[in-house]
């Protein structure tokens, strides 16, 4: 009887690892090293076109934005990072994926289940009668294929793609927060330039009444001043609102409600800009942006999927039993029995089959989308280095130009006093010089918002997070 038994079972087993191979699917090999997917002529990691010859500066350590040296944009960037529930609710899914990740892994082990069980059974003729059992049941899957270590491999990269989530997260918080907090200091000294403007408007304007009351000037210089006057007072509704929306922007970004809090204070100035960060070469980008190693994750995680489902087309093999006290009333019998189960696909319509095919594809359109974050990596750090490039050559033409414009001015109004021309050339050259201050405090914040997104296209650097 042993013997058929025995023969019975090789018969099945043979069945099995049969149908597994006349499946086509063969064990799953995972590439641990994602490459995107660009020729080698595209891709022999030359350096960025626009970066600098040399590092400008000396190099820092630490997060990017110590750079600027400016201890209250350290300490909104530290309340932010404590703060923001967008990157909290992020950090959120890493505990969910490490549970994930637990769940995932704990069936290479033994599942035992305690069991326990009463029962009476009344008869027609009176009787009554008990059950009881109490005991252990055990049930185990033998991982021969490495279906669940596949699949265990697969939820720790989603792991590691959900913890560089959150460090991308961080990455665009910060960059948001310093983009407001110079928007907000660029929009302060607007409003201080404003106001010296209005002052010597108003200077102006009483030169000119005091000529045409002298009979040297005519009503027109008057009222040309008076205009320029006005027009530059009419800035102040729109700065102020500019001031009141960035300060609104940091509440939310430091998880504040809008208008709650005390007004911040920013640098009276704008900070020199900067030592130049190292770019390396495009390829670094791969090990320093979060959201180019997480795309990696992903693309290891789904190819571990794969092999999860190349396993499910081969028979699983598992073994159960159980140790039970039974008796009738009391435990008095110790009963225990042991299983051996196999099982395998025999005919599924090709469904396992599709389903390879089906995370092949996923693979193959993650390593897709992969190329193309890496590719647009690149092109955000070519157009930050080039925009600060250009930012700062513009920069130093206006300098010039407003350094001539003063002169220009200061020579107009000397004519003008000596009655040697109108007032027009004056107001001409008082209009472009304002105009001129203004638009330099514009293009100073400007070249600042460049080597923000320069810090944001090449991932940082960040720092670690407490504890």
């Amino acid at each position: 009887m042993i013997d058929f038994l025995q023969k019975k079972l090789r018969i099945v087993v043979i069945v099995f690892v049969t149908s597994g191979l006349l499946s086509g699917c063969v064990l799953h090999t995972v590439c641990e090293t994602p490459a995107v997917a660009i020729s080698g002529d595209q891709c022999d990691d030359g350096a960025f076109v626009n970066a600098p010859a040399v590092a400008e500066g000396e190099s820092h350590c630490g997060p990017w934005w110590n750079t600027f040296c400016d201890e209250s944009l350290n300490r909104v960037m530290t309340l932010s990072l404590d703060r923001n529930p967008d990157v909290r609710s992020i950090s959120r899914r890493i505990d969910q994926v490490a549970a994930r990740l637990i769940q995932s892994g704990s069936t290479l082990y033994p599942q035992i289940d305690g069991v326990s069980e009463y029962s009476r059974r009344w008869q027609v003729d009176g009787d009554v009668s008990d059950d009881a059992s109490l005991g252990l049941l055990l049930n185990w899957e033998f991982d021969i294929w490495g279906r669940i270590r596949s699949g265990q491999s697969a939820r720790a990269n989603e792991y590691d793609a959900a913890v560089e989530d959150w460090y991308a997260a961080r990455l665009f918080l910060t960059s948001a927060v310093a983009e407001a907090w110079f928007g907000l200091t660029e929009q302060h000294l607007q409003l201080e330039l404003i106001n010296e403007q209005i002052e010597l408007n108003e200077t102006l304007l009483s030169l000119t009444k005091l000529r045409f009351g002298q009979g040297l000037g005519g009503s027109v210089d008057v009222l040309q001043q008076q205009q320029q006057l006005e027009a530059t007072v009419a800035l102040t509704p729109d700065i102020a609102a500019s001031i009141e929306e960035f300060e609104l922007v940091l509440d939310s970004l430091t998880g504040s409600v809008a208008g709650q809090r005390p007004r911040f204070k920013t640098g009276q100035r704008f900070p020199h800009l900067p030592a130049h960060p190292k770019t390396g070469v495009p390829s670094d980008l791969l090990k320093l942006r979060p959201d180019l190693r997480a795309q990696q994750s992903r693309i290891r995680a789904l190819d571990h999927e794969v092999g999860e489902a190349i396993a499910e087309c081969l028979p699983r093999i598992s073994i159960g039993g159980s140790l039970l006290l039974a008796g009738t009333p009391s435990l008095e019998a110790l009963v225990g029995d042991a299983v051996a189960n196999a099982i395998g696909p025999i005919f599924d319509a090709g469904n396992r089959k599709a389903e390879v095919a089906r995370r092949k594809s996923r693979v193959c359109e993650e390593v897709d989308l992969y190329t193309a974050a890496y590719l647009n990596a690149i092109r955000e750090v070519e157009t930050a280095l080039s925009k600060e490039r250009e930012i700062s050559r513009r920069i130093a033409l206006q300098e010039k130009q407003l350094a001539t414009i003063r002169k220009l001015l200061q020579e107009s109004r000397v004519r003008y006093s000596r009655g040697l021309n109108d007032y027009l050339p004056v107001l001409d050259a008082l209009s472009r010089s304002q105009q001129l201050e203004r638009n330099l405090l514009t293009g100073k914040r400007e070249r600042l918002s460049a080597r923000i997104a320069l810090h944001r296209a090449i991932g940082g650097p960040l720092p670690e997070p407490a504890g």
